[in-house]
């Protein structure tokens, strides 16, 4: 699945389609997880109507379920050291995608928790190297975010202390806890 993904996800996305950044990754619980970022909405709806077409033509025995499509406009966007990752010429970095449920009417509050104490946390974490959130256009009561770090244990680590952080600044505002997966880059570009 990691050949296939590098040799063949990333040329149906490039050539004036708005594509500023992806990742991609095999989560340690076996699923793809494939992330851009875009110019805007319309971008992302033409590189999703170049690559969805490939995925079932070439990619239906790996990953036979209909694709979780999530997105929305990026409220965060932190990136240290940016760094490019093709065929295998630089190291992979670990990436971790926490989806948070149960955040209704929270925007004010979460952009200002995640400000003042969640990024400047991350960003001081050992291995950090990109930070990328978003509220879910389609369900505004989830959020998602992606970070990158340099290992799995520096990830770890940090996913810990931002999880305590939120749990410990929201009180009754608290979420559930987040859905998380992670894994090692296959494929990763970051503006």
């Amino acid at each position: 699945m990691a050949r296939r993904l590098r040799e063949h996800t990333i040329p149906p996305t490039h050539g004036g389609t708005g594509l500023k950044g992806y990742c991609g990754f095999v989560s340690e619980a076996g699923s793809v997880v494939l992330a851009g970022i875009f110019d805007g909405r319309e971008a992302a709806k033409a590189v999703r109507g170049r690559v969805e077409p490939w995925i079932r033509a070439k990619m239906s025995d790996l990953m036979p379920d209909e694709p979780d499509i999530l997105g929305g406009e990026l409220v965060f966007h932190e990136v240290v050291q940016p760094q490019e990752q093709q065929r295998d010429r630089q190291p992979s970095l670990f990436a971790m995608v926490r989806t948070y449920h149960g955040l209704p009417g929270q925007t004010e509050t979460m952009h200002s928790l995640v400000s003042e104490h969640t990024l400047p946390a991350l960003m001081q974490a050992p291995g950090f190297r990109g930070f990328y959130a978003f509220r879910d256009e389609d369900d505004p009561n989830r959020a998602i975010s992606l970070t990158l770090f340099n290992n799995r244990e520096d990830a770890l680590h940090s996913h810990a202390q931002v999880v305590g952080i939120m749990r410990g600044n929201l009180g009754e505002l608290a979420y559930e806890n987040p859905e998380m997966e992670g894994g090692e880059t296959i494929l990763l570009a970051v503006p």
